[in-house]
């Protein structure tokens, strides 16, 4: 994925040069103060990296600025705070955590300017060198000029009218109103070519391969009917799309946190891939957390396989899902192979647990390894202290749901037989691991070196095609988010800049 593919894994964002700049600065003879109106793709870059960030909404103060130098309102000094702020803000991000980046816990953040910042911008205007400092701005992206037309095309949609489309749900060969306005719409995201006849009310088969891009775009199933998911997806108006297009942006940069080998579970995208020495090597889809059960965003390592595992399962679960089918039908224990254990590990008898259902069930479930087991054949243990981890799964036909987020937090991995091979292939292959299986007895293997897991939320990036991918907000991170070219929504009163010397 394009994510995955950093130009320099020891570059970051815009301080990637840390202060070389200035040493540069300093080093070239004076030639009288630059103003950003001599310098326009400079200023024009500048004002493109300030949208970016109001677009993603990620500080009041900072989408201020950008306002105020994208209507000249200030001139030169409304350009100079925004180039200040800009570099507080990727200060700041530097010091934030993984977990922190996927969340964009930055609207509440300090902006910190000092007067070396100030020094820097004056010598640079003085040599001549804005653009410098620009260019150390520029996010480093896998393929930022490539984003930036994706972005810029969405934006060029946000005069025109977007009106709501619904029902009825539309298959090839009906007729409808909404067919013309299906077409048009469209043909302005860039799935369908422009149409002989764009007022034909009949969904033809054209329009059909179209949607079935557009499905496949955005995570859906991919059949052609136009229902309420596909609805929904496409009354997304272009000003939120770029918005969520430039907030999976932002997450995605985390190069500077990755080891050579690595597995990352998007979450929103119901995808893992595994990495070995920057090369992928494995890509499974998962099921991940419902909303009211989510899957963390976290950082963990995995240390073992565990073959044939028990599932214990979590007192939440116990209480919330399995007790209230106990008080409906006992004999659920026996055919799903629970063993009742009281604290001591003592299997206790059905007359005795049936005693104490309705009187708050002072014991523990443990499910044997099996064909009926919730963890399947493998469990990959993670170091954390949610209890979240990877395995695999009994029930294969959830994977070919377009939306997959059914379970209680940890991801079950279709792919979960090849995962355990790749972590444990210098000492196991497939035969010998069968054998093991076959015995339904509970192993845990060692991993050679614990392999890095990042939990991450990447909700749109740039498509190779020339069109943004997009999937389901699946855990609300994007909503609410403030419109920059709303003057009623982003005008907030000015925040107090956090100014030291050094």
């Amino acid at each position: 994925m394009v994510w995955l593919v950093a130009k320099d894994r020891n570059k970051m964002h815009g301080l990637r040069c840390g202060w070389v700049w200035l040493c540069l600065i300093l080093a070239i003879p004076g030639a009288g103060a630059q103003q950003w109106q001599e310098v326009p793709e400079s200023r024009a870059q500048l004002h493109q990296l300030g949208l970016e960030l109001a677009l993603a909404d990620v500080h009041p103060q900072l989408t201020l600025w950008w306002q105020q130098a994208a209507l000249q309102a200030g001139g030169n000094d409304a350009d100079n705070q925004l180039l200040l702020g800009i570099s507080a803000f990727w200060r700041h991000w530097q010091g934030m955590s993984l977990v922190e980046r996927q969340h964009l816990q930055t609207r509440d953040a300090p902006l910190v300017i000092t007067e070396l910042d100030r020094v820097a911008l004056e010598l640079a205007s003085e040599q001549g060198q804005l653009n410098v400092l620009v260019d150390g701005l520029i996010p480093d992206y896998p393929d930022y000029d490539s984003f930036k037309r994706q972005l810029e095309h969405l934006l060029a949609l946000s005069d025109q009218p977007w009106p709501v489309l619904q029902k009825p749900t539309l298959r090839l060969g009906e007729r409808s109103a909404q067919v013309p306005l299906l077409r048009q719409r469209l043909i302005l995201l860039g799935d369908l070519a422009t149409q002989a006849d764009p007022d034909s009310p009949i969904y033809d088969a054209k329009l059909e391969q179209a949607v079935r891009y557009f499905q496949q775009r955005h995570g859906l199933e991919v059949d052609g009917v136009v229902g309420p998911h596909t609805y929904a997806w496409l009354n997304v108006t272009p000003v939120n799309r770029a918005q969520k297009l430039i907030r999976g942006m932002l997450r995605t940069l985390i190069a500077d946190t990755l080891a050579p080998s690595y597995l990352v579970v998007n979450i929103p995208e119901y995808r893992l891939r595994l990495y070995q020495d920057r090369i992928q090597m494995l890509e499974s889809d998962v099921i991940v957390g419902t909303d009211s059960r989510k899957t963390p965003i976290m950082v963990s390592e995995i240390t073992n396989v565990v073959v044939n595992p028990p599932w214990h399962v979590p007192r939440s679960i116990l209480e919330k899902d399995i007790i209230p089918k106990l008080q409906r039908d006992p004999g659920y224990i026996q055919r799903e192979d629970f063993d009742v254990l009281d604290r001591s590990g003592r299997v206790v008898p059905s007359w005795e647990w049936q005693e104490r259902l309705f009187s708050g069930f002072p014991y523990v479930l443990r499910q044997r390894p099996g064909s009926k087991s919730a963890l399947g054949a493998y469990k990959f243990h993670l170091t954390n202290s949610n209890a979240i981890y990877l395995h695999d799964t009994p029930v294969k036909r959830l994977f070919s749901q377009d939306s997959r987020a059914f379970s209680s937090g940890c991801v079950r991995v279709a792919e979960a037989e090849q995962l355990a091979l790749w972590l444990l292939g210098d000492k196991w292959n497939p035969d010998r691991l069968a054998r093991l299986r076959a015995t339904l007895r509970t192993r845990w293997l060692k991993v050679s070196a614990p392999l890095p897991v990042l939990m991450v939320y990447w909700s749109g990036w740039p498509g190779s095609d020339g069109l943004p991918r997009f999937r389901d907000d699946i855990y609300g991170f994007d909503q609410g988010l403030l419109d920059p070219f709303s003057r009623e929504q982003t005008q907030p009163l000015p925040l107090p800049v956090n100014r030291v010397s050094l």
